[in-house]
């Protein structure tokens, strides 16, 4: 699901073209539970034009304990998501994120801050998240994933003052 830099006070959209908005990020959802909780209603005005960029190829997908051992930098009491590497789900996004083509492999901080701060995690968002960092993004311009707190270590330093983060991580650590 991909969200733009575009918002309504009354719910009224009619004359956009949204290859003329900025996209703010692009992100895996669980629709049968994001779209009910999320969305108001689908947008049936015919002046509201989609937008005809393809699908983003390049993700991150995170380290796992189980699925990665010899890339992952923790050990069993650690976050689950540790590191992570850049693959390609192709043009038109049809490769399983599993099959897909590794790119980069052990992204790490500083030389691959650039690349993370880019691309979006693999990991799946559901209602709270978005909504959460949809309300940071339009109340303070701020636009990133919290996960990636945790996920790469060091990524930023205004964690305190960001608090409380988005419900992307578990409690103890917004």
């Amino acid at each position: 699901m991909r969200f733009y830099d575009i918002s309504s006070s009354n719910g009224i959209w009619k004359n956009i073209n949204l290859n003329e908005v900025n996209s703010l990020f692009r992100v895996f959802v669980a629709s049968r539970v994001v779209l009910p909780n999320l969305v108001a209603e689908k947008i049936k005005d015919d002046t509201v034009i989609p937008k005809i960029t393809p699908y983003e190829r390049y993700w991150i997908k995170s380290y796992t304990l189980t699925m990665d051992r010899e890339h992952y930098q923790g050990d069993r009491f650690s976050f689950p998501f540790l590191g992570g590497k850049i693959i390609d789900l192709g043009p038109d996004g049809n490769v399983s994120v599993t099959q897909a083509p590794i790119i980069k492999e052990d992204l790490a901080l500083p030389q691959d801050r650039e690349l993370i701060e880019k691309y979006e995690l693999t990991n799946m968002w559901g209602h709270e998240d978005l909504s959460d960092r949809l309300c940071r993004y339009f109340d303070t311009g701020i636009n990133r994933d919290d996960l990636k707190f945790e996920v790469f270590p060091g990524l930023w330093d205004d964690r305190e003052k960001l608090r409380p983060l988005t419900r992307r991580l578990p409690v103890p650590l917004r």
